[in-house]
């Protein structure tokens, strides 16, 4: 007998707080969502902090969301695991650094630590995996460190750079107390450059070519620089790439043959694609429609924090390699026919992430990539490709293809990034008719709809100093289950439980290992 249709739709960067001025999910015009809130069993359910596996009281991200979502269990992220072995001391052990600095000294070449700077909070870097670093150079009596940073502008305040610099001019100082050690800044760009992860090949070309050939603004100094930077106009997110270099270090600052390079980035989805433009001898055959590296570094230890995929493992050394989770949604519900389903801004998080770090489909789920608007600022089109995905999933449904769809509205968190208020507005009510037409889809076969998110961010628009907030925030998301039974009760919980009380109410058996508790409270 044909399945009647699951959905889960995660809408991201939903966050539920009370309704203020700068609120953009309450101001917006939302009356699917509203129907649903007041119809429907719902709860709310914690995304952030250690409920998703991250230092307390941090905020919660995509990837932590979705892994925990999909695992059915609290997940520890990658930034706990490091943290730990810093405080253990394993870290200044660890066989990958160590590689790294074993070819620095035969080869009498250089190190270079590059990554994002963000205050603390992010979930694509910690300052304290830096700081450790250039701690661990300075045991291996690596006198000279060319720092790279990446500013942030999105998980952090938009023009919050010179006091991340001066943080970390502060610990280096304390650090070098012999003065044995020259760490110096020598290249500055914004993450919309060195992070893209759109294949905006443009943009990643910028980065590459700062930092290997110096084909970029140069300043004398960091303040000149972030300076100039402020004057045009941009946020740190938007910062030009740019060098740093006086006619002392004039030529030194460019990564070059026989180099080491140590990404400090956490997360894999915006890291790989600037990875892949130093790891990938083959980078223009393997990646349609990039560019030609007019300079291929050769020689270049390429070291990652991280697993960033099976497809660089063979062209890099990874400090933390994980392991891959067992047991996750695509697994348990194997007997359905699944799709995965989100645009180019989130699919990583829709396959990989939930699948618990499997790059491949594990039971032949059928993934869908929807491409997201090639643009400056997803303010310019807040609907972004939300109503491609809502026409693909409603035939979908319709024609019987899928009764698992997981797909993710990338609105609220994309727009919500920007700072534009009304955009995020009218993010969200385009979510919300989109949200509108999959419920009707869903309960024309008889099925069933479940409506969470993976963090908070379109909630908080504004933070408590009335600076304009584009990070993600610690607030709970909302939960529903939306179909004919009306009686379940839930409670709250954690992003963990979702799966598992996907697997309660549809009578899925579910493994040992899969720890989460489903949120029902009087099933059965």
């Amino acid at each position: 007998m044909q399945k009647k249709p699951i959905v889960l739709l995660i809408l991201d960067g939903w966050g539920l707080a009370p309704k203020s001025k700068f609120n953009a999910v309450e101001q917006a015009k939302k009356p699917n969502f509203d129907k649903l809130w007041k119809k429907y069993p719902h709860t709310s359910l914690s995304a952030s902090g250690d409920g998703v596996g991250l230092p307390a009281r941090q905020p919660g991200n995509s990837e932590a969301g979705h892994m925990n979502i999909g695992a059915g269990r609290l997940v520890l992220q990658d930034t706990m695991i490091i943290n730990r072995s810093i405080d253990d001391r394993t870290f200044f052990g660890n066989t990958a650094f160590l590689h790294a600095f074993d070819h620095i000294k035969a080869n009498k070449s250089r190190l270079h630590l590059m990554g994002l700077v963000s205050v603390n909070g992010s979930p694509h870097s910690d300052l304290r995996h830096l700081f450790a670093l250039i701690e661990l150079a300075n045991a291996q009596k690596q006198q000279k460190i060319f720092l790279h940073l990446f500013t942030d502008g999105r998980d952090s305040p938009q023009h919050s750079i010179s006091s991340i610099i001066k943080k970390i001019r502060s610990h280096v100082q304390k650090i070098n107390v012999t003065g044995d050690i020259d760490v110096q800044i020598v290249t500055l760009m914004g993450r919309f450059y060195a992070m893209d992860r759109g294949k905006n090949w443009n943009r990643t070309k910028a980065a590459y070519d700062c930092l290997v050939e110096s084909r970029c603004r140069r300043f004398p100094s960091v303040e000149a620089a972030i300076e100039h930077s402020y004057n045009a106009g941009n946020t740190d997110e938007y910062f030009e790439p740019s060098i740093v270099e006086d006619d002392d270090n004039k030529e030194q600052t460019r990564v070059k043959k026989n180099d080491a390079i140590i990404f400090f980035n956490l997360r894999s989805d915006r890291a790989r694609q600037i990875a892949k433009v130093f790891a990938q001898n083959d980078f223009t055959k393997k990646n349609n429609k990039s560019f030609t590296r007019s300079k291929v570094v050769k020689n270049v230890l390429f070291c990652a924090l991280t697993d960033f995929g099976p497809d660089l493992s063979s062209n890099l050394v990874t400090a933390f390699p994980g392991d891959d989770l067992i047991g996750t949604m695509p697994f348990i519900m194997n007997r359905y026919k699944q799709l995965y389903i989100a645009e180019t801004e989130k699919f990583a998080h829709v396959t990989y992430f939930i699948n618990g770090g499997h790059a491949d489909p594990v039971f032949a789920e059928q993934r869908v990539k929807i491409d997201s608007p090639k643009i400056r600022s997803y303010a310019q089109k807040p609907e972004m490709s939300v109503y491609k995905i809502t026409d693909y999933i409603v035939k979908s449904i319709q024609k019987g293809t899928a009764n698992f769809i997981v797909a993710n509205f990338a609105n609220p968190d994309m727009v919500g990034h920007t700072g534009d208020f009304e955009a995020t507005k009218a993010a969200i009510s385009h979510v919300d008719n989109c949200l509108g037409m999959v419920v009707a889809a869903v309960h024309e076969q008889e099925g069933t709809l479940f409506v969470t998110a993976d963090h908070g961010n379109a909630e908080k628009m504004m933070d408590a100093n009335g600076e304009i907030n584009v990070q993600h925030t610690t607030n709970p998301v909302p939960f529903i289950v939306a179909n004919h039974d009306k009686s379940i009760r839930l409670r709250k919980g954690i992003l963990g439980d979702i799966a598992p009380t996907i697997y309660d109410y549809f009578d899925i058996i579910k493994p040992d290992y899969v720890t989460g508790k489903s949120l029902i409270t009087n099933h059965k």
